[in-house]
């Protein structure tokens, strides 16, 4: 687990590992979910894209953990309705001008009823990171939140130099 490092996005199932039997690719033998996100200052790997996803993947031993991403600065949703909990990510393309743009990442679903997330994890794919179960796939496909257009966008630079 990444506990305390409030520099990455991730989600996990929570789980007594190695003391009490837990299925991660079914989510049995979890006792609930766990949401945690960056900040837009925050630091996280830094790097490149594919640096920061390298760093992610170094992460996969860990069986509870089902996604983390620690390129992108941004923000989750939590929806909170009686049938399910919804928490949908998203990042900025850059955090280096005022903008306004945001990246779809990940959305991830707890039925009710259920100590764990809904396989597929994540719909089976991600925007960016690493994910336990599924595929990342770059598409940069970007929300303008201003005038609610969809476009590819990239920036030459993505942190505060």
């Amino acid at each position: 687990m990444i506990a305390g490092d409030t520099h990455v996005n991730w989600v996990s199932d929570i789980a007594w590992i190695g003391e009490k039997p837990y299925d991660n690719r079914t989510g049995a033998g979890s006792i609930g979910v766990e949401f945690a996100g960056t900040a837009v200052s925050s630091t996280g790997f830094g790097g490149t894209i594919s640096s920061a996803e390298k760093i992610a993947a170094s992460y996969a031993a860990n069986d509870d953990l089902q996604w983390n991403e620690g390129y992108y600065r941004g923000y989750f949703e939590l929806h909170l309705r009686q049938d399910e909990v919804e928490a949908k990510y998203f990042g900025c393309p850059t955090v280096a001008t005022r903008n306004s743009w945001e990246l779809p990442l990940a959305n991830f679903t707890v039925k009710h009823g259920d100590s764990h997330l809904t396989r597929p994890i994540a719909g089976g794919h991600v925007e960016a990171g690493y994910i336990h179960q599924g595929e990342v796939k770059h598409s940069n496909l970007t929300l303008n939140t201003e005038t609610g257009q969809w476009q590819v966008v990239g920036f030459d630079q993505m942190f505060v130099a």
